[in-house]
């Protein structure tokens, strides 16, 4: 079972051993071991740290070995930030082994349908983060504002975050290379949005026998792909050779130089048209089968939004860089599990608005699930004394309670509005929404 298997590994000598910072930290028995430390990281911070120390002490019947805020802060940065991303990748691939014997792995066509997108994070600003991260800078703030580029690979079928990044501000293949890749399986198709339209990109595709779908921008290096756009044709298989710019990359890492792609167009329910760009060449990939497919892109979107205003990644509870990403990855690890628990309640709610034959289906309310969760991180990772099934039990009475229907095709007109507008709407507002 899942939670057996984080309460093991968190409590685990060789993981304490791996990603402590110092091979003398968590050596002595202390009121704030490796495993309090991590799962007090975890624990949501919309209260003072030493509010929220006394909480997860007195939780435990231990009023009277709270250590101080101090104490907690120093230890915290004993811990390396892999920890909490391990925590991820451990809960990633427990749910694709373990899950898809029940049937709870969803997936189209037999295949998973992943995303790749970024985003950029406000981040305290301090003399560290100004060095490692980016400052954004315009002609009414010439100071400029802290911000880090997170990168994130999901599975917009299953709501989870198969794996993510946070760095300064680069191109976005930059992370495909040096964080995703390691991650990707022949068994799922990765989308992307235009930024990713690039030769490299597709070439290691091809190379490593992965399917994709990219959306192609208007404006485009590859003169093929511009007479396709300015042509009648909705469907055509192209080659596409290596460009000038990106020859020395794709040599210098054995990538194909030339590979074979489908063009594809769709439209829009605005009737405008797009282009699509995939590998995905069998006769058995309608031409209508990627308007949904690209659509599904929309997942990721969600996600970042879910991930900025309901679980607040942007409320660091730390201004040091160990504790700026101990934080982002403790959040992505939540998430993850929240979607992961909740699969179960999903399935049921699913089945019930079918034979109940209502309006429309319903799905778990994320703001209602991701707050139980936190509210009982500790007794699902620490408390000992009650069983993973009671936990779970009170979780999934918790996850019903907030319903939400699934109304397709429903849209919101994007308002704008202005600086003192949004500022009331992130101080007062998201806050009541959650």
């Amino acid at each position: 079972m899942l939670i057996i298997y984080l309460r093991e590994y968190i409590m685990n000598k060789t993981t304490i051993t791996s990603f402590r910072v110092e091979d003398t930290d968590f050596t002595r028995i202390r009121k704030l071991p490796f495993w309090r430390v991590a799962v007090l990281v975890m624990s949501g911070w919309k209260t003072s740290i030493q509010n929220r120390v006394n909480k997860f002490f007195k939780d435990f019947g231990l009023l009277e070995n709270i250590p101080t805020a101090s104490a907690f802060c120093q230890a915290r940065e004993k811990i390396k930030p892999g920890f909490f991303k391990s925590l991820n990748e451990n809960v990633t691939k427990f749910f694709y082994e373990n899950y898809e014997k029940e049937g709870l792995v969803k997936k189209w066509k037999g295949r998973l349908l992943w995303v790749v997108d970024g985003s950029h994070i406000n981040v305290p600003d301090t003399t560290e983060t100004r060095e490692k991260y980016s400052i954004q800078a315009n002609q009414y703030n010439e100071k400029g504002v802290v911000q880090a580029q997170a990168s994130f690979l999901c599975d917009v079928l299953n709501e989870i975050s198969v794996n993510s990044s946070i760095d300064k501000i680069k191109t976005e293949k930059y992370f495909i290379f040096s964080e995703h890749i390691s991650h990707y399986r022949k068994d799922a198709i990765v989308i992307y949005d235009r930024l990713y339209a690039d030769f490299s990109v597709i070439a290691f595709h091809a190379n490593a026998g992965i399917d994709f779908v990219i959306r192609c921008p208007e404006i485009t290096t590859f003169k093929k792909v511009q007479n396709f756009i300015k042509s009648d044709l909705v469907d055509e298989i192209i080659n596409l050779k290596v460009t000038q710019k990106q020859k020395k990359f794709v040599e210098e890492n054995g990538l194909p130089k030339e590979v074979t792609v489908r063009l594809v167009k769709v439209k829009l329910s605005n009737g405008e048209i797009e282009v699509l760009m995939t590998s995905l060449l069998e006769e058995d990939y309608k031409l209508e089968d990627f308007k949904w497919l690209y659509n599904k892109r929309w997942g990721v979107e969600t996600y970042l939004d879910r991930l900025k205003n309901q679980l607040e990644v942007e409320r660091f509870s730390s201004s040091k860089l160990i504790g700026i990403e101990q934080d982002f990855y403790g959040v992505v690890f939540l998430s993850t599990l929240e979607s992961v628990l909740s699969q179960d309640d999903e399935k049921e709610i699913t089945r019930e608005s079918r034979e109940k034959q209502l309006k429309y289906e319903y799905k778990i309310n994320k703001s209602v699930s991701y707050s139980a969760l936190v509210d009982y991180i500790v007794d699902l990772l620490l408390n000992l004394n009650k069983s993973p099934e009671e936990v779970i039990d009170d979780l999934s009475r918790l996850f019903r309670t907030g319903r939400t229907p699934i109304r397709p095709g429903r849209k919101f007109k994007r308002k704008n509005l202005t600086a003192t507008q949004q500022l009331r709407y992130h101080k007062y507002v998201k806050r009541t929404c959650v």
